[in-house]
C-alpha cells in the first residue's frame, strides 16, 4: 500500500497499491485504521471486503505477498517476450553538426574510433539491417511499423542521399519513420517531413534564445536557435508531429516558464501535434560527459518538480506514470503494470553504422554493451543480449520487497550498469516522483469538476 498525502485537500490521501493497482481516495482517519488492522478490526464487513479486495487489507504473509509480486513479474516478462513489439532504430551516423557540453556520446565514441575519422550508414549496411529486422522478428503484426531515426545528428544535410535511401527500402515494407534531432538542418528535409515518410521528429530546445545558444551550440555558426524555431513551423505546416524536449539541469531549470510562455505567444500550442517534455538530467552521470563539470551546482529532483508544479499542463514530464495513474482513475480500473523499466529490456534493436547492435540508446557507440553484430549473413549475439533482456523485478533482489517495483520496473538498467552493476535497482527518486504526479493529477481532476 502506497498512501500519498494530498497537498491540496487536508485530512485526505490517495491510496495506490502496489499489485493489486487498486487507487482510490480515503479521509485520515480511514488510513488510519488501515494501519492499524492487525491489532483489530473495526471495520463493517462490507468494508472489510471491499479493502481485502483492493488489497489494502490481506491475509497473505509479507512473505507470501512478496512471492506474489515475483509470480507477477515473471508473468508479465513472459508476456513481453512473446506479445510486445519490437521496436527498431537506425543509427544512421555518430557525426554531428553541434557541440552540446552534456552530450554523452562524444567521449565513448572518442575511444571507439578515431575521432577525425566520419561515420555515417552505408546503403549495403541499411540492406543488411532490413534483413536483419526480418529474421528478429518475422511477424510483422510484432513489428512496430515506424522506425526511428537517431544520431549523432540523423537529418544533417549531407545525409539527405542516404535518408532517402532508407526511406525508399522501408517503405515497401510497410515502415514509416521518426526521427530525434537537434533541427537544424531540418529544413534540407522538408520534402520528406509528411504523415508517409518522417512522421514525427523529437527536437531538444533548452531554453529560451540566449541560453539555449549557450548549450545547443552549432560547431560552425554557434547560434541556433532562430534556425530551429523556423524549421519546427515548417515541420508542424506539413503535418508532422513535434516533440520538444528540454533537457534540464541547474543551468536552465527557471527557463522552463520562459520557454513555456514563449511557445504559448508563437502559437505553438495551437498546433494539435505539437508538444513539450522535459528530463531532469542533473547529476545524471551517464548522460553528462566528465567535461561537463557541473555536478557542485546539482539541483535536486524537488527543484525540478516544484517548477513544473507551478506551470500549467503544456509541459509534461513522467509522462507514462501520470497516464497510467490517470487511465486508472478516469475509466475506473487497475492500473497497468511492468516488470521492466523500458522496451530495452523487452524488444528494442538500435543498428548503428559499424555493424553493431544495441538494445538502449544510451549505451550506443561503446561496443562492451552490443547485444549483437548485423554484418554477416546471420546474426552473432552477445552474451549482453540475455542480460538485457532477461532482467526484470523478479530477478533484482531489492525489487523483490519493493512496494513501487511493479510501477516504477526496476529503473533504467542503462544507469546500474553504468553507475554500479546490472544485479541492482536504479530508483531514481521515483517516490518523489510519483508524490509529485499525483498532485498533478488530482489538481487536474478537481479543476475539470
Amino acid at each position: 500500500m502506497i498512501p500519498v498525502r494530498l497537498e491540496k485537500e487536508a485530512g485526505k490521501y490517495m491510496l495506490i497499491h502496489g499489485y493489486t493497482g487498486a487507487v482510490d481516495i480515503v479521509s485520515e482517519e480511514l488510513l488510519a485504521k488501515i494501519k492499524s488492522v492487525s491489532s483489530g478490526n473495526n471495520f463493517s464487513e462490507s468494508t472489510l471486503q471491499t479493502l481485502l479486495k483492493r488489497g489494502y487489507v490481506t491475509m497473505k504473509t509479507q512473505a507470501e505477498e512478496y512471492a506474489y509480486v515475483a509470480r507477477i513479474s515473471q508473468i508479465l516478462h513472459r508476456r513481453n517476450k512473446l506479445m510486445v513489439k519490437r521496436d527498431f532504430t537506425i543509427l544512421v551516423t555518430y557525426n554531428c553538426n553541434f557541440k552540446c557540453p552534456y552530450c554523452f556520446e562524444k567521449e565513448i565514441i572518442k575511444k571507439q574510433t578515431d575521432s577525425n575519422k566520419q561515420i555515417v550508414i552505408s546503403k549495403e549496411m541499411i540492406d543488411k539491417i532490413y534483413i536483419a529486422m526480418e529474421m528478429i522478428e518475422p511477424n510483422k503484426k510484432l513489428r512496430n511499423n515506424v522506425i526511428q531515426l537517431f544520431g549523432g545528428e540523423p537529418l544533417l544535410k549531407e545525409n539527405r542521399e542516404i535518408i532517402e535511401y532508407i526511406i525508399k527500402k522501408g517503405k515497401p515494407l510497410g515502415f514509416t519513420f521518426a526521427a530525434t534531432s537537434n533541427g537544424y538542418d531540418l529544413d534540407h528535409y522538408e520534402d520528406l517531413l509528411q504523415i508517409n515518410y518522417i512522421q514525427g521528429v523529437q527536437i531538444t530546445i533548452d531554453g529560451t534564445k540566449p541560453i539555449h545558444d549557450t548549450r545547443r551550440i552549432h560547431s560552425v555558426h554557434i547560434h541556433s536557435f532562430d534556425k530551429i524555431i523556423d524549421n519546427i513551423k515548417k515541420a508542424l505546416n506539413n503535418g508532422v508531429a513535434i516533440r520538444v524536449r528540454i533537457n534540464t539541469d541547474s543551468q536552465n531549470i527557471n527557463e522552463i516558464p520562459k520557454l513555456n510562455d514563449f511557445f504559448c505567444k508563437s502559437g505553438f500550442y495551437s498546433y494539435e501535434k505539437f508538444s513539450v517534455y522535459t528530463e531532469f538530467i542533473s547529476g545524471d552521470y551517464n548522460f553528462n560527459p566528465s567535461d561537463y563539470e557541473f555536478k557542485r551546482q546539482n539541483i535536486s529532483r524537488r527543484d525540478f518538480l516544484n517548477i513544473l508544479t507551478q506551470l500549467d499542463d503544456k509541459i509534461e514530464y513522467d509522462l507514462q506514470l501520470y497516464r497510467n495513474i490517470y487511465n486508472a482513475i478516469y475509466n475506473k480500473e487497475g492500473m497497468t503494470f511492468s516488470s521492466v523499466h523500458c522496451t530495452a529490456q523487452s524488444g528494442s534493436y538500435i543498428f548503428d553504422p559499424l555493424g553493431n547492435i544495441y538494445s538502449c540508446l544510451e549505451v550506443v557507440g561503446n561496443k562492451d554493451e552490443a547485444i549483437g553484430s548485423y554484418i554477416r549473413e546471420d546474426i552473432i549475439w552477445t552474451e549482453e543480449k540475455n542480460k538485457w533482456l532477461d532482467r526484470n523485478i523478479g530477478s533484482v533482489k531489492r525489487c523483490r520487497t519493493c512496494k513501487y517495483a511493479l510501477l516504477c520496473g526496476g529503473g533504467c538498467f542503462a544507469k546500474t550498469k553504468i553507475n554500479s552493476c546490472h544485479i541492482e535497482s536504479y530508483c531514481d527518486d521515483f517516490p518523489i516522483r510519483l508524490k509529485s504526479i499525483i498532485q498533478k493529477i488530482y489538481s487536474h481532476f478537481n479543476n475539470v469538476n
